[in-house]
């Protein structure tokens, strides 16, 4: 896939930027899946070949937060529990659809995506917790993390964006809510990534290539999280969302 030298060069700068929004907010699968499909695979293959390179910034990032003191926790397996189940279903429904289905439905999500994410992400408690904090039920949440699982597991692209504003919603601090995130994305990203091996959907070459960007980026968005906190990353995630909504309407 990759012919010329500023092709590895493009690959590595978009992991970089992809893996430092994803860290400190969500959405940087809009930018490597169409760089992947730019750069000549079909686009069931880019997205199987996408889970790779978030696999290996997330698995590097949960390392560096728990590092860091920011451990996940229980709370993280819990969600990610109830997430699995989704993520089998909707990793299976990516298998099974056209490249051009795949195409429109990207489309579409995109939109709705930034613009539930703009208004739900402005929505939280004044009061921010840590995960051991935590006292709420699951009932509700369970089944949220499930279509989110559901999410995750067919498009991936925005994920970061609908766990933000459930952990909002759930009351999480941000710079614990970002260890979270990634634990949870961790967890279903592994199942999928397997079921799309096993249907022969990832180019391994290219996903590892733009896994290195992407850690890169996501150790850097890891600093600038635990630096920066709460509301630094709160702003981050509003802007985020606006620069991709924007990027929407002019495609």
């Amino acid at each position: 896939m990759i012919e010329h030298w500023y092709e590895l060069l493009l690959m590595w700068g978009v992991g970089i930027a992809a893996g430092f929004i994803n860290i400190l907010a969500g959405g940087g699968s809009f930018l490597t899946l169409p760089l992947l499909i730019f750069l000549g695979l079909p686009p069931n293959i880019a997205n199987g070949t996408n889970r790779l390179a978030i696999l290996m910034q997330n698995v590097i990032s949960v390392g560096r937060f728990r590092q860091l003191n920011y451990s996940p926790g229980k709370f993280s397996l819990i969600a990610g529990a109830f997430s699995l189940p989704g993520a089998l279903l909707g990793t299976w429904l990516a298998t099974i659809v056209s490249n051009e289905q795949f195409k429109t439905h990207l489309a579409v999500i995109m939109l709705v995506m930034t613009v539930f994410t703009l208004v739900v992400s402005n929505r939280e408690k004044a009061h921010h917790i840590t995960p051991g904090e935590y006292l709420g039920g699951w009932k509700i949440a369970g089944v949220i993390y499930f279509f989110i699982g559901i999410y995750g597991g067919y498009i991936q692209a925005g994920i970061g964006f609908l766990l933000v504003a459930v952990l909002l919603w759930q009351g999480m601090n941000l710079v614990h809510g970002n260890a979270i995130k990634l634990a949870i994305i961790t967890m279903f990203t592994t199942v999928s990534l397997i079921i799309f091996t096993l249907n022969g959907q990832v180019n391994w070459l290219s996903g590892f290539l733009l896994g290195i960007g992407n850690i890169m980026g996501g150790l850097i968005g890891t600093q600038v999280s635990v630096k920066k906190g709460h509301d630094f990353i709160k702003k981050v995630v509003s802007v985020a969302v606006i620069i991709f909504a924007i990027k929407l309407l002019l495609d």
